[in-house]
């Protein structure tokens, strides 16, 4: 199993800023490598989607282009991190509900 990059940052996130958390998971190599591929997944239908919605600019150049999906993508990215790598608030560490959240296996999108 190889973990991208997305997966390393969650897991470096929950070590620092959820240690409770991070030591509930049974099996942490698993859980953050399928995360990582499930933000993978979503940060390029989220950049498909928004950049489906953007209006192209008449005129603009293949480098304004694509300057503007590169921007796009990192918005896109930004968003599913939020969501998905670094949770705003926390359960404690002693919330049974918690621990049963970690456990089950990321559903693949």
């Amino acid at each position: 199993m190889v973990m991208n990059r997305y997966g390393r940052a969650a897991l470096a996130h929950w070590r620092e800023h959820l240690p409770g958390q991070y030591g509930m998971l049974p099996d942490p190599l698993a859980y953050f490598t399928r995360l990582g591929e499930k933000t993978e997944r979503q940060a390029g239908e989220l950049t498909d989607a928004m950049a489906l919605d953007g209006t192209p600019v008449g005129g603009e150049t293949g480098e304004q282009r694509s300057r503007w999906l590169l921007a796009v993508r990192g918005e896109a990215e930004q968003v599913v991190l939020r969501e998905l790598i670094r949770p705003p608030a926390a359960p404690s560490p002693d919330d049974a509900t918690a621990a049963r959240d970690l456990t089950v296996p990321l559903s693949p999108i």
